[in-house]
């Protein structure tokens, strides 16, 4: 492994005790050892930079001003790498708990698959049952998670990018992420959509479980309904460009994956942000009562 010249690219932002966790995880499992670890620092308040330096001096950190988001720190991590000589790429957030044989395994299986790239399987650390991150089919309503049998690779249609491992062919190839359109949500998606067209295949690694440490983020509810805030908050969202609700970034995602029918999923999903809005000026006791009495009930 020491000779296949594998880098892994963290993006990190205002989350140090996250990021160290990450980093200590990596050193004990001797990851350094075989791997160049790239931390994309972009912008952290929270003296994030000062003690990767003090803590982990072979760790390279590179520095963003807080405008990179997901999307741009990952670009700048992967051109770094590339300049290294890395011949393998990861992306790895910093709130996956993952061992190094899973992180092993996803590099072998694209040294020995032709135009392969590949994805952990994550679960909730709070749920172990719970799929967080991972493959998905395309479906005629959108895609959807799959789950990987225990010890097989399967073929799936996108990837989540909590962890992917991909050749630097596909960077040859396509070139890197483009944060113009999708920022931070969905980067991930437009980069792996585009590699598709291009010939590579996607994959979901499911012999090793790796888990998801953090909650639900402000910028992106899973329960458009019963989300607090008040009821103007998802009327922000969709014109956030930052926002994993933003319609900049759903339009470009279905129009790529679905072509004409993309068009009509698009304006179903956009359309019940009035509605919602409008229920959402309902008291959240009220809303829990009328919308998850059936949930509960059962």
């Amino acid at each position: 492994m020491e000779n296949q010249r594998v880098a892994l690219i963290i993006p990190v932002h205002n989350r140090r005790e996250i990021t160290l966790s990450c980093l200590s995880q990596l050193r004990r499992d001797r990851i350094f050892e075989w791997a160049t670890v790239i931390v994309v620092d972009d912008g952290s308040t929270d003296g994030t930079r000062a003690a990767i330096r003090a803590d982990y001096p072979e760790v390279m950190v590179l520095e963003g001003d807080g405008h990179l988001w997901w999307t741009g720190a990952i670009a700048l991590g992967m051109e770094y790498a590339v300049a290294a000589g890395a011949e393998f790429l990861i992306w790895l957030n910093d709130d996956c708990l993952v061992s190094a044989a899973a992180i092993a395994d996803l590099v072998e299986f694209c040294r020995t698959t032709p135009k392969a790239i590949v994805g952990g399987q994550g679960y909730e650390k709070s749920d172990p049952t719970r799929l967080s991150f991972g493959g998905k089919r395309k479906t005629w309503r959108g895609f959807r998670f799959i789950e990987a049998p225990e010890e097989s690779v399967i073929s799936c249609d996108l990837l989540s990018g909590n962890l992917v491992c991909f050749p630097r062919a596909v960077i040859e190839q396509i070139g890197y992420p483009d944060m113009t359109t999708a920022p931070h949500y969905a980067g991930d998606s437009l980069y792996l959509l585009k590699a598709q067209r291009c010939g590579f295949h996607l994959f979901v690694d499911g012999r090793h479980s790796v888990y998801n440490t953090t909650g639900e983020s402000r910028l992106c509810p899973s329960d458009w309904l019963m989300t607090p805030g008040d009821p103007w908050q998802l009327i922000r969202l969709v014109f956030n460009p930052y926002s994993g609700l933003s319609w900049r970034v759903w339009w470009q995602i279905n129009r790529q994956a679905y072509g004409l029918w993309g068009v009509v999923m698009f304006l179903k999903k956009y359309a019940s942000i009035v509605p919602l809005t409008i229920l959402r000026c309902l008291p959240g006791g009220w809303r829990y009562r009328i919308f998850r009495q059936e949930k509960v009930g059962g």
